[in-house]
Order: structure tokens, then sequence, then C-alpha cells
């Protein structure tokens, strides 16, 4: 269906508006790592500066499972991500795609159940939306999905 997209190499086509995602799939990854890190050995909070009380009364009772999730999709998912898209491989763009989606319903759980905000969860949505945006741009550019 997109081989015409594939190169001599098998490597698909990455136009020049996907150079946008890496550095925000970079620095995603980068602030999800050690924050993830933070939550696993620390599923208290305090060593983030989170109050218990904020998750304590949720299904999640701690920041463990949280901090899984921040290590593994938004961590080492965005660097599998960066590496793919950097080679051109063909699932890049479902990679991001599927990333994005979960950023942004990762930041409106967060908005559900915490009761305070912070600049940063409103930057990590607007990351999320354009992450989002340059996967489906990308999968209609290389023919991997039609919707129009």
């Amino acid at each position: 269906m997109f081989v015409a997209h594939l190169t001599a190499d098998g490597r698909i086509t990455r136009p020049p508006f996907v150079w946008l995602a890496i550095p925000i799939e970079l620095i995603t990854a980068l602030g999800a790592l050690p924050v993830g890190w933070s939550l696993m050995t620390d599923p208290s909070g305090s060593g983030m500066g989170l109050p218990s009380a904020w998750i304590a009364g949720s299904i999640l009772g701690t920041y463990f499972i949280p901090g899984i999730y921040l290590l593994l999709m938004n961590g080492l998912g965005m660097l599998v991500a960066v590496g793919l898209t950097l080679y051109r491989h063909w699932s890049a763009p479902w990679w991001t795609a599927v990333l994005a989606v979960g950023l942004i319903v990762w930041i409106l759980v967060q908005f559900a159940l915490m009761p305070e905000t912070s600049p940063l969860q409103w930057f990590f949505l607007a990351s999320g939306l354009a992450l989002g945006f340059i996967a489906l741009f990308w999968l209609r550019r290389t023919a991997q999905l039609k919707l129009w």
C-alpha cells in the first residue's frame, strides 16, 4: 500500500516537517526518564515534591504505576521513536502517533486526578498535540493512512 514511499533500501520518506518531532520526543524522554525512575523508587512521590494525598484516593494508590508509564512510554518509547525516525523505518510515524495519543491521555488523566496543574502539564499537552499532527500528516504523506 505504501511501497511507493519507500526508498530503494526499504526506508520510508521523511518529509521536512517530521524533523520537528525529534526535539519534542527528546525533550519528553529526557524529562520522563528521571521522573519515572524517581516515582518507581519512591512511590510516595515525596522525592519529586508530590503530595501522596493527591494519588492516595485514586485507584492507583501510589505513584509507582505512573512511574512505570513515564519510564517506559514517555521515556524509552520516545527514544525508540527518535531512533526509528532517524533510521526512516516504516513504523516511525505509527510509533509517533501512538506515543502522541498516549501523551495526550496521560496529561488529561493528570488533569482529572490532580487538584493542581503545572505549566509543564500544558507544555506536554501541547507537545502531544504537535506530535499527533506531525504523525497524522506523515502517515497521510506516505499513504499509510487514508482519512480524506
